[in-house]
């Protein structure tokens, strides 16, 4: 920053957008080189040429921006977007930036509430006054004391008289199509009350961005690990007034309190999958570590429990778990029995350490194990099953016929007492001894349909986290192969989740419920009848939940080795098609279908659909199966 106020001012308004904002992110000319635009890097740095990549493929250039101004004319419904900004003793260039990234907009009908809680900086005022002068569109206020971030900002909401509401910290930075692409989705949908974009972070001197974070469609259960929507994010101003606005108790989690209290009044929630949002990297952020603001975790932890407490959830907790990530707990009613099915062609080794750890590990009373034998061998041909089923609470039921896991597991659900059924394979071990406490815990609840485990190889890499439909073609294990408490370009691993569905490895559904939607698909022989299954409970409306906490090892295919059969590849498409045509809404479009661990999806990449369709009609001119 050079000179005085007015003068940087007028420099940043005669650069325009080809100035002083795309400095920050990036410099595009307009002419298109085969699928990317050309681009020219100006005084930006990168460490992560991947992300760069991704930025030239799909952000707009300087034409696109222009022809954004003339299409949002077009628009049947252009509300008045109020852009709340509390300011307290900011970095003044960071802040000029702030405000010039709203001038930049290529939607223009918005306003700029400003509210400065009694700054220091005699340069703070004469910025923002300058920029007020020069339009009408911003709105200042000066308190004569600091608030606090909730105060303030409850002083700007008092300011604003748009329809809608968008939240902009007073160092960060609003990409200039973000309110472009609110608006283009408002106006197909205006009865949506809450609106969320994909971020990354600004370093702090405005000249390299970095770690984005991709986020799945709305998914509840991640707001009780992290504040994921954050930004930018944009309410309808009349339900935040309807609540009573940011709670000043809440200080350092202000925003995620709000986020919570919102959606639990409304489920008319859109996610756009674009980098709307900026989000400086600065001394005193917690953008990229939440220890610089300690007040800021105490403050999380009580937003969560007040949000379970107001659900209805009895004597609910919230605290760090041991690992360093957010945990929650509640009460329920009583404890129900489980019954835990697993089948097994036979009594082997991986079975018996699997039995062995159950009942050597697993504090949660009461259970049952139900072995479902499966083979040409009954169970009185094994001495292991004779010695077993001495004990109380283990029954082995044998099922005659060819191999088939989703009838096997549905005649072990015939045979169970349990209120709470657990479906195991018999190649897992139990590791942690409250598995089932967290499992049944979530599969107590009404809304929740399924509930599904952390599984990780033996040497500790995660083997399931989740359920990805089209990834990797028909349905993968998004984070497969990754080290735990690693961050990536979706999130992490450790957050519980919402998918559209978990493995049946170690899966948890209430009887009643499974008995009402049928169980199992026996049309499925090995593998695919437990996503189809989830995908049922989801049409149901009942939610499908991932619990990093309950934590398995899994030997992964040491019992059934082998091709999966044709004819469950068939059965998948039928069931998957909805989401390999539009996209699976617990992933995000801008990362890859085609690998495990979350990398950003490249412009020539195949759609599972196609892959899907290719390697069917490949089946089919093999002549493996006639498809039906």
């Amino acid at each position: 920053m050079v000179g005085r106020t007015g003068q940087i001012i007028k420099v940043i308004r005669t650069e325009g957008f080809a100035g002083l904002f795309t400095r920050i992110k990036f410099r595009l000319k307009t002419q298109a080189t085969g699928s990317r635009k050309s681009i020219e890097f100006g005084d930006v740095q990168t460490l992560d040429q991947e992300y760069l990549d991704w930025i030239v493929w799909n952000e707009p250039g300087y034409e696109e921006l222009e022809a954004q101004r003339v299409e949002q004319i077009k628009f049947r419904y252009r509300p008045l977007i109020s852009i709340v900004t509390p300011v307290y003793d900011p970095d003044v260039v960071a802040l000029e930036r702030t405000i010039q990234s709203v001038v930049e907009q290529t939607y223009p009908n918005w306003e700029l509430c400003i509210v400065d809680g009694a700054s220091t900086q005699k340069d703070v005022v004469e910025i923002i006054e300058s920029f007020a002068k020069h339009d009408e569109r911003i709105r200042f206020h000066r308190l004569d004391r600091n608030l606090g971030i909730s105060g303030n900002t409850n002083a700007a909401l008092g300011v604003a008289t748009g329809d809608f509401v968008a939240f902009l910290d007073h160092d960060d930075l609003l990409a200039p199509f973000a309110l472009f692409e609110i608006v283009r989705l408002i106006a197909t949908n205006p009865a949506l009350d809450l609106i969320y974009s994909d971020h990354d972070l600004v370093s702090e001197d405005g000249v390299r961005r970095f770690q984005p974070l991709f986020k799945p469609d709305w998914s509840p259960e991640i707001m009780l690990s992290a504040n994921y929507i954050t930004h930018l994010t944009v309410v309808r101003r009349e339900l935040i007034m309807e609540i009573g606005g940011f709670d000043p108790e809440l200080d350092g989690a202000q925003d995620w309190d709000l986020f919570l209290r919102i959606t639990e009044k409304t489920n008319r929630i859109a996610h756009i999958p674009k980098i709307l949002y900026h989000w400086r990297e600065s001394s005193g952020s917690t953008a990229t570590d939440i220890q610089l603001k300690p007040y800021a975790a105490s403050a999380q932890l009580m937003a969560i429990e007040n949000h379970l407490s107001r659900r209805g959830l009895e004597r609910s907790e919230v605290f760090f778990d041991r690992s360093g990530y957010i945990r929650v707990g509640w009460a329920t009613a009583r404890r129900r029995k489980v019954s835990i099915i697993i089948p097994s062609k036979g009594a082997n080794k991986n079975l018996a350490s699997c039995i062995e750890s159950i009942l050597e590990e697993t504090h949660y009373e009461p259970y049952q194990i139900i072995i479902v034998n499966n083979g040409k061998r009954p169970p009185e041909d094994f001495s292991y099953y004779r010695r077993i089923t001495r004990i109380e609470n283990i029954t082995v039921a044998h099922y005659s016929g060819e191999f088939n896991y989703s009838k096997a597991n549905n005649y072990g659900a015939g045979l169970a007492s349990g209120e709470l059924l657990l479906f195991l394979n018999n190649d897992t071990l139990v590791i942690d001894p409250d598995w089932l406490d967290e499992l049944s815990m979530w599969a107590n609840r009404e809304e929740i349909g399924a509930v599904g485990a952390k599984l990780l190889t033996p040497d500790e890499r995660i083997q399931h986290a989740g359920v990805i439909v089209g990834l990797t073609g028909y349905a993968g294990h998004i984070f497969a192969g990754r080290l735990e408490n690693r961050w990536s370009r979706f999130g992490l691993a450790e957050w519980y989740r919402n998918y559209s569905a978990v493995t049946a490895a170690c899966l948890m559904i209430r009887k009643d419920v499974f008995d009402m939607i049928g169980g199992f698909n026996e049309g499925f022989i090995l593998c695919g009848s437990d996503v189809e299954m989830c995908l049922r409970l989801w049409s149901r409306g009942l939610r499908v939940v991932y619990n990093p906490f309950a934590r398995l090892i899994h030997l992964e295919g040491a019992t059934r080795a082998g091709d999966v059969p044709a004819l469950d590849f068939e059965a998948s498409y039928r069931c998957y098609l909805p989401l390999l045509e539009n996209g699976d809404p617990f992933f995000n479009p801008n990362l890859s279908y085609w690998h495990l661990n979350p990398t950003l999806a490249k412009p020539d990449e195949l759609p599972p659909l196609t892959f899907v369709n290719q390697h069917l009609e490949s089946l089919r001119e093999k002549a493996v199966y006639v498809s039906e």
